[in-house]
């Protein structure tokens, strides 16, 4: 990762998650299905999010436009990818908590806010 600010976010998001996923263990009294609808949740945010920034922040020292495109289509990718992760986690996973998948998901995507609060 070549912007350390970028870093600093997803390595926040990843903590995050790792939070969630031990607190949707110790909530679900020993069922694998909620820390694992958790992991699945969160995962469909930071991996995203992490492909968000090696796209958009490939090319540096461009123009203003080459960049806002590079976000554009940055952004375009983070979508599709977190709907067919949602859609696949769905899927394949009949057993899945949907409280824990959007629990996991929510709490990943506030490392994005929280990092910009905290420096």
């Amino acid at each position: 990762m070549q912007n350390p600010e970028v870093g600093r976010v997803l390595r926040l998001q990843a903590k995050l998650l790792v939070v969630a996923v031990l607190l949707g263990a110790v909530l679900s009294a020993g069922t694998v299905v909620v820390p694992v609808s958790v992991l699945l949740g969160g995962l469909s945010a930071l991996i995203p999010a992490a492909v968000y920034a090696r796209i958009a922040y490939a090319k540096r020292h461009v123009p203003p436009a080459v960049l806002m495109k590079a976000h554009f289509k940055a952004e375009a990718v983070k979508f599709m990818l977190t709907v067919l992760m949602f859609g696949a986690s769905l899927v394949f996973f009949k057993d899945l908590s949907v409280v824990g998948l959007l629990a996991g998901f929510f709490a990943t995507v506030s490392g994005y806010w929280l990092g910009l609060l905290i420096k």
